[in-house]
């Protein structure tokens, strides 16, 4: 397991605990953010994951809990695709009313607090005037790509 103050399996020079200040990745048309992000890292810079679970933990902890907070519409038909309110059932518009961002706090063990942020297009709903994603559904299937896009720009590597 790599761990602060061992050699960098690359260079072996000694990884330290650093932070990094913003990685993004987007997966159209959603944008994962990750401020102040806990990784290991030695002077070349090599970078790795502060854990062996990390990456997994952290698209749980974001899927889980975070997905199931952002407010979202419903898909429907199968050949004709309309997107229903997830309140009032009516159809949402074609057109987005922007985008929007949610965003969390999390901590993986030991490691420091870090802040996700999501950002999706909103639609408003014309009957009862909520702003949401059109379909929850579709926003889980495009997180996993858009943390691996924030991964590989911060040119993480597998701890180990």
């Amino acid at each position: 397991m790599i761990e602060a103050g061992k050699p960098c399996p690359l260079c072996q020079s000694p990884l330290a605990a650093k932070r990094l200040d913003e990685v993004t990745g987007d997966e159209s048309p959603l944008r994962v953010a990750l401020r102040e992000l806990p990784v290991l890292a030695c002077e070349a810079p090599h970078r790795y994951f502060v854990g062996h679970g990390f990456p997994i933990w952290l698209l749980n902890a974001l899927s889980d809990a975070e997905l199931a907070k952002i407010p979202a519409g419903r898909r429907q038909g199968l050949v004709f695709r309309k997107y229903a309110c997830g309140g009032c059932g009516a159809v949402l518009p074609a057109s987005g009313a922007g985008t929007r961002s949610f965003s969390a706090r999390l901590a993986w063990k030991d490691s420091p607090e870090f802040g996700a942020e999501i950002s999706i297009p909103v639609y408003r709903c014309g009957a009862c005037g909520v702003e949401q994603a059109r379909c929850a559904e579709e926003l889980a299937k495009l997180l996993p790509a858009a943390l691996v896009h924030a991964f590989m720009a911060a040119g993480l590597k597998a701890p180990g």
